[in-house]
């Protein structure tokens, strides 16, 4: 679905908006905390911080990588070009507001690896959904673990997001929801020409080694990150524990679901640190001058990993293994549907002359 210019620049001026009005919101409630009168001692980069957090950064982009590999089986492109496409739409969704990540992806698997727009945007959902269920349990397991008393609402939120996800994930796995699923699709008239194709597709998904696949990478990814951004709250002088982290991290990362950002997350990406540090018990003044700065380390950290990765999907231009317009070619490839068949070329009429 395409979105027009006056439309676009609407998202984006209320986005500068948010930002804008959501700072100031922070700062007047790190004042009210006494934070002017807070002694903080700013940002404490080391190399071996630094160092740690580009490697978890790196290291969760591997893991997106997998998961697409895993969500995607049969595709044009190599894994090197799946790595720079997922490394490409990590860093749109690092800067701007809303879906731009899936949105990215879905426009590089469509034009850079023959998948289907209704099939990429599936595997955008599916891996949606599986970071919700991670993040949700990560959350209610680690608030036991944290130490600090966490108010029962928090933990009863995650504990619904993660049944409401895990009901989600079981009716694609399982044959009779799946099917039930898909039936309720094919009555809305948009959907009912990719429902059947869907069915076919989630049934080529439904492996134990695939499955096996999704929550190993699932797995690495929470690791990846949590090495990440212990890292970086080193720097701002938080040195919380693991299971601490682990649960500052997950509620953050949660937060992000909501369909209220700013531009490069500044503001509410600021805001959604310093409510997830508040709920660990972190001082309301440090909290906050926390939250304003991990936004600013984590883009100063992931930015650069996610542009380094999207090189990848150049050097094939470079190596001269794609084709050019003046090649001797005698056919074009046929293009693929949302399951990964070849869709028979258009047929011109005949003229006789």
């Amino acid at each position: 679905m395409s979105i027009s210019g006056s439309a676009r620049r609407g998202r984006l001026l209320r986005a500068a908006i948010t930002s804008v009005v959501t700072v100031l919101v922070l700062l007047l409630v790190w004042r009210l905390f006494g934070g002017n009168h807070l002694r903080w001692q700013g940002i404490s980069p080391s190399v071996g911080s630094i160092a740690l957090a580009a490697l978890g950064a790196a290291c969760f982009l591997v893991g997106r990588a997998w998961r697409f590999a895993a969500l995607l089986p049969r595709r044009d492109g190599s894994s090197r070009e799946l790595l720079g496409a997922t490394a490409a739409s990590w860093g749109a969704g690092l800067l701007l507001p809303g879906p731009s990540a899936d949105i990215t992806f879905v426009a590089l698997a469509r034009t850079r690896f023959g998948v289907g727009v209704a099939r990429g945007s599936g595997s955008a959902i599916v891996a949606r959904i599986l970071d919700v269920v991670s993040l949700s349990l990560i959350a209610v397991v680690a608030a036991f673990f944290t130490g600090t008393h966490v108010h029962p609402a928090v933990i009863l939120a995650a504990a619904l997001a993660f049944g409401v996800g895990l009901g989600a994930l079981l009716s694609l796995i399982i044959p009779g929801p799946r099917s039930l699923v898909t039936r309720l699709a094919a009555r809305i008239p948009r959907l009912a020409g990719v429902a059947a194709r869907a069915e076919a597709e989630l049934d080529v998904l439904n492996s134990r080694a695939r499955w096996a696949n999704l929550v190993g990478s699932t797995i690495f990814c929470r690791v990846a990150t949590v090495i990440q951004y212990a890292a970086l709250m080193s720097m701002v002088g938080l040195h919380l524990g693991f299971w601490q982290t682990w649960f500052v991290l997950s509620i953050r990362t949660l937060l992000l679901t909501i369909p209220i950002q700013g531009i490069a997350g500044i503001g509410t990406g600021q805001a959604w640190w310093a409510g997830a540090l508040l709920l660990e018990g972190v001082n309301g003044s440090l909290a906050v001058a926390a939250g304003l700065t991990l936004q600013a380390i984590d883009l100063a950290v992931s930015l650069p990993v996610a542009g380094i990765g999207s090189t990848l999907l150049f050097r094939r231009n470079r190596d001269g293994s794609a084709e050019e317009p003046g090649d001797d070619v005698s056919e074009e490839k046929p293009g693929r549907d949302v399951v990964g068949t070849p869709t028979p070329p258009s047929r011109e009429p005949l003229h006789v002359a």
